[in-house]
């Protein structure tokens, strides 16, 4: 009786092992490839992934690796969840072309990729979740038209014009200013996207065109740092109109200290990722292009959309 008790003592514990090994096999792994979780936005994407992966496929591992804002990084990054063996890649690149690269060692690992934002030069991928950049951004020119007197002179502070999303929004807002005849008389590049940038960058462009009624700055939080500026000058005859939100950013607007903001959906955007994600680890049809639009945002309607806000743009944790 003994030797067979031992004996089915010996299967129990190999037969749980055998369930722990398929289990841990059977663990869908997620790598997200962020440009930088210094910027707000890329920590609202971030949480949107991890989050709505979770919900979808309970027990999914979803790695969120830093790039610091540099491309080497990222596809170094991208090498080590390669190596790791995930399932599948969303990542957010740090420029439009440098993630050709990641494309490429991704397609050879047979690993499928989801980009979340600013696009790719080239490449191969499964779906594509982005932002209608331009329009957002025409219709943040329109807005800042109609509170400037025909002629105007503006500028920007732009994302770095490698990156696809910058470009679109730099000649998105160039197409909206022209409804009053605004003229953009100079921009400045990001590299970084902090605040840093965008009150430097600030101070060059009002002590240069001294005419400047309106800065457009292209990030959250740079556009914190470009009001700091323009306080800073005691110029209290520049507005200054944004893209993508933070709380601050919305204390700003309810102040009347930056004029209006182009909200991206950020949290949406990772929900969507992670959705797409699901699909075609179960063998579904994916959308090979997903375009979400932006929420104007203003003192005006602040109120009325801030809720919306919340769920869609301003949740990290």
């Amino acid at each position: 009786m003994k030797k067979i008790y031992v004996l089915l003592l010996v299967v129990i514990l190999a037969t749980t092992a055998m369930v722990s090994i398929v289990s841990a096999a059977d663990t869908v792994k997620i790598a997200y490839l962020t440009p930088s979780l210094d910027v707000p936005f890329w920590r609202y994407v971030k949480f949107g992934v991890e989050n709505e992966m979770t919900k979808l496929v309970p027990g999914a591992e979803v790695t969120t690796y830093d790039s610091k804002n540099d491309a080497s990084t990222q596809l170094a990054n991208a090498q080590d969840a390669i190596t790791k063996r995930v399932d599948a890649i969303v990542i957010s690149p740090t420029d439009s072309a440098s993630i050709v690269a990641v494309l490429s060692i991704a397609e050879e690992a047979g690993i499928p990729v989801v980009i979340c934002d600013i696009g790719a030069d080239s490449g191969t991928y499964a779906a594509f979740i982005s932002t209608n950049n331009f329009d957002g951004a025409k219709e943040l020119g329109e807005y800042i038209a109609t509170k400037l007197e025909k002629g105007s002179e503006v500028a920007q502070i732009t994302l770095n014009q490698a990156r696809i999303n910058g470009v679109k929004r730099k000649d998105g807002f160039d197409a909206g200013i022209a409804s009053n005849e605004l003229v953009d008389v100079d921009f400045k590049q990001m590299e970084k996207v902090n605040r840093e940038e965008g009150e430097r960058f600030a101070q060059d462009l009002i002590t240069a065109h001294p005419e400047v009624k309106a800065l457009f700055c292209h990030s959250e939080d740079p556009s914190m740092g470009a009001l700091s500026a323009i306080e800073s000058a005691g110029r209290t005859d520049v507005l200054i109109a944004g893209f993508d939100c933070s709380p601050e950013v919305v204390d700003a607007i309810k102040a009347g200290k930056i004029a209006a903001t182009a909200a991206q959906q950020p949290v949406l955007m990772g929900r969507y990722a992670s959705q797409a994600v699901d699909k075609i680890l179960k063998g579904e049809t994916v959308e090979k292009e997903i375009q979400l639009g932006t929420l104007l945002v203003t003192k005006d309607n602040i109120n009325d959309v801030y809720d919306t806000l919340v769920e869609v743009a301003l949740t990290e944790k």
